[in-house]
């Protein structure tokens, strides 16, 4: 069985939200995505499925602010971390689960199934 990764890039965004940096996996029955979410608690993470995005909201427990970045940027703050990831095949949403420990969000969400029996003339 072969396994797809795919890191995906973190970026900012300038109305006060940071991509966090991510990866995509392909695990045969399911896709895997891993968030690296630092000075983020738990109870600050959202996660909202549909059938083939995973969407992430989470607020930072403390803003993050770079002051003289780059030569026409003086200032930057950030707030929250917001990603939303298109996923390569549909998803089971209700069989979704979520863990995160240490600053990592790791999203298990089994691929969609489905069964059609085919009647044979």
């Amino acid at each position: 069985m072969s396994i797809e990764r795919r890191i995906i890039k973190a970026t900012w965004g300038y109305n006060g939200d940071l991509e966090p940096l991510s990866e995509l996996e392909d695990l045969g029955d399911a896709i895997l995505v891993t968030f690296d979410l630092p000075r983020v608690k738990k109870e600050d993470v959202e996660i909202n499925l549909t059938e083939d995005t995973v969407e992430l909201k989470a607020k930072l427990s403390e803003s993050v602010c770079w002051e003289k970045w780059g030569s026409i940027q003086k200032r930057l703050t950030f707030q929250t971390f917001q990603k939303q990831i298109r996923l390569p095949v549909h998803i089971n949403q209700k069989e979704a689960s979520a863990s995160f420990k240490n600053g990592i969000l790791r999203v298990v969400m089994p691929k969609l199934r489905e069964k059609v029996l085919i009647h044979i003339e």
